[in-house]
């Protein structure tokens, strides 16, 4: 087993806790992201293949048997996705059954398929802010062109603790929207038909929550418009239209009534950190 440090020096009880279990410590001296984390430890990987998951996950007591089972079973597998639930049983992620997440909690890859890929991209780190995004989803992506066999494995099972729980978190989520403009680079096809899409039946909506962030800031700016030309009753309507695109903001951290403070901050984040990713890609730059 290997575990890779990204610019985190573990301490001497660690190293002795890590030696007595046979495990590999693989040191970056400098944080270069997850990304970079992973490729460092799976070029030290011996195995055919990789097995992925992340220091705060507990996977279960059978997780390698049964993702070896269904792997063994079907040759024609390049990557296994397992399922990834919070302490409570419940996945992590909304799961349509068509396409796999590629959670790095939770997944297992081809070495020679991962290799020939080139690992996981590590442009999806930002050095300075200290954040990263979408490098999961762009293996994936990358892995599929690649004409990877994908399959899915709910008996794999790996427990992740409840996200985003402390009270800024939701500001620093929404500062990764700042990697999307680099996904949709790379995968732009994909990038529109996978990335946050909602779907009721037969129908679908693209990216309901950076919409309803949108529609906030533009509500709010036409009520502001609305007041300076002498319209009061416009301007309320506006508000009234911001504070109903605020619900689907809220939704996303559960209406938990300790995130109201920053609900109405979170659309100008992810506005603005759309804007940098996209800026920061333009031709010529």
């Amino acid at each position: 087993m290997l575990i890779a440090f990204d610019g985190v020096e573990p301490s001497p009880l660690l190293r002795e806790r890590l030696a007595a279990l046979a495990v590999h410590a693989i040191l970056l001296p400098d944080r270069r992201g997850p990304g970079a984390a992973r490729n460092a430890a799976a070029r030290e990987a011996s195995g055919e293949w990789l097995a992925f998951t992340e220091d705060d996950c507990e996977p279960a007591a059978d997780w390698l048997e049964r993702a070896a089972a269904r792997i063994g079973a079907n040759p024609s597998i390049d990557v296994l996705e397992g399922e990834t639930v919070t302490p409570a049983g419940s996945p992590v992620r909304r799961r349509d059954r068509t396409f796999l997440n590629y959670l790095p909690t939770n997944l297992f890859v081809r070495r020679a398929l991962f290799d020939r890929v080139g690992g996981y991209c590590e442009d999806f780190f930002d050095t300075r802010r200290g954040i990263y995004f979408r490098e999961d989803s762009d293996l994936g992506f990358t892995l599929e062109g690649a004409g990877a066999g994908v399959a899915f494995e709910p008996g794999a099972r790996v427990v992740h603790p409840v996200e985003h729980p402390r009270f800024l978190d939701p500001l620093r989520w929404a500062l990764r929207c700042q990697m999307d403009a680099l996904l949709e680079r790379r995968h732009p096809a994909r990038f529109r038909a996978r990335i946050e899409i909602v779907r009721w039946g037969p129908f679908s909506l693209r990216r309901p929550f950076v919409r309803a962030c949108a529609g906030y800031v533009i509500a709010l700016a036409s009520a502001a418009a609305a007041g300076w030309l002498g319209e009061p009753r416009v301007a309320l309507g506006c508000i009234a239209g911001a504070g109903l695109m605020l619900i689907p903001v809220w939704a996303k951290w559960g209406l938990a009534p300790a995130r109201l403070p920053l609900v109405p901050i979170i659309p100008f984040v992810v506005l603005a950190a759309l804007a940098r990713g996209y800026w920061m890609g333009r031709p010529g730059r």
